[in-house]
């Protein structure tokens, strides 16, 4: 986020909770009006993945995205369980190149980015041009045989969107404990950004096989860490995105207005509009409104959706709108 957005959003958040008026509304910087924004990212399908990771996951009502490899031996002996299963626990699947062997050349990749790319929009419900997150491979530079040029090309082309990079990040390879882990996590909370940790393998212990996957994370490391970023999800600090998630309602946040279209004492008119492409970016945003210290419980509707929420004590009240949808009207709920 530049300085200048960031300086507005903080003007804007302490405007209107220094006592604004009725209407007052801001965009919350992540979902949830959360402080901040952490992914977790899983690479390579290991079987540790649906094993262990996607149930835990799921168990503290978390999510993460798994970037798969279809043509990979692993995936294919399981394929069921990622066609089947680990999606509808609630989790996100990336694009990690069909076979994790490198590119031989341009139409190569193509084949390797966008069958893996085609495959997942079939497993997963939802538009075939929705925007899916990219992982780069990690393989030697001699077997990944195109040019940056070529796979900014590839990922325009399949509608992809490259995550932040692993450097830095990488479970086992670079941090070894919960507490560095969960550093990452307070460090965004300090600074109202988004963080990020990339894990290979989870240690299995039931089942217990003869081998661990790649660079296996501990679960004395790993079930505590699930345990710190749920604790931080509810006490309001942190929105546990998909890579996908965070990066439109970054974009879209960067990119939308609202604008007061009338305020009485029983009802509260908005419009939010955005402009960014509402094919690829429909994720909801968070808008914050002050709402008159009499309405404790609140009617939110935009179009045909229609949902109640609680105001905070400071009389404000957090709810999700659609960026390209229609007006919203906030009401009393008695």
């Amino acid at each position: 986020m530049s300085r200048k957005i960031l300086l507005g959003w903080l003007l804007c958040t302490l405007a209107l909770r220094a006592g604004a008026e009725p209407g007052a509304t801001r965009i919350a910087r992540w979902s949830g009006d959360a402080k901040a924004a952490f992914l977790l990212m899983f690479d390579d399908s290991w079987p540790s993945h649906f094993q262990v990771a996607a149930p835990e996951l799921a168990k503290r009502g978390l999510t993460a995205t798994f970037y798969i490899n279809p043509g990979k031996g692993e995936y294919q002996k399981f394929h069921g369980e990622w066609e089947s299963n680990v999606w509808k626990q609630g989790m996100a699947y990336g694009v990690h190149t069909m076979t994790h062997k490198g590119v031989k050349d341009f139409a190569n990749a193509d084949w390797e980015i966008g069958e893996c790319a085609r495959i997942i929009r079939g497993i997963i419900p939802g538009g075939a041009t929705r925007l899916l997150s990219y992982g780069q491979p990690g393989v030697g530079k001699d077997a990944w045989n195109i040019t940056a040029p070529q796979l900014d090309e590839l990922l325009l082309k399949h509608r992809l969107i490259s995550r932040p990079p692993f450097t830095g990040h990488g479970a086992v390879y670079h941090l070894k404990t919960t507490a560095e882990m969960l550093a990452l996590a307070d460090k965004a909370i300090a600074n109202g950004g988004m963080e990020y940790l990339v894990i290979h393998g989870v240690e299995r212990i039931i089942p217990k096989w003869s081998y661990q996957d790649f660079w296996a994370l501990k679960q004395e490391v790993f079930l505590p860490l699930l345990d710190g970023l749920k604790e931080r999800r509810d006490r309001g600090a942190l929105w546990i995105a998909d890579h996908i998630a965070a990066h439109q309602y970054e974009r879209e946040r960067e990119a939308a207005a609202v604008q007061l279209l009338a305020t009485t004492d029983r009802k509260i008119s908005l419009r939010l509009t955005c402009q960014t492409d509402p094919q690829l970016y429909d994720q909801p945003l968070t808008l914050v409104t002050r709402v008159p210290a009499a309405w404790q419980q609140c009617r939110v509707t935009q179009g045909t959706n229609q949902f109640r929420r609680a105001a905070t004590a400071g009389h404000e009240l957090s709810y999700p709108a659609q960026p390209h949808g229609a007006p919203l009207t906030l009401e009393p709920a008695d």
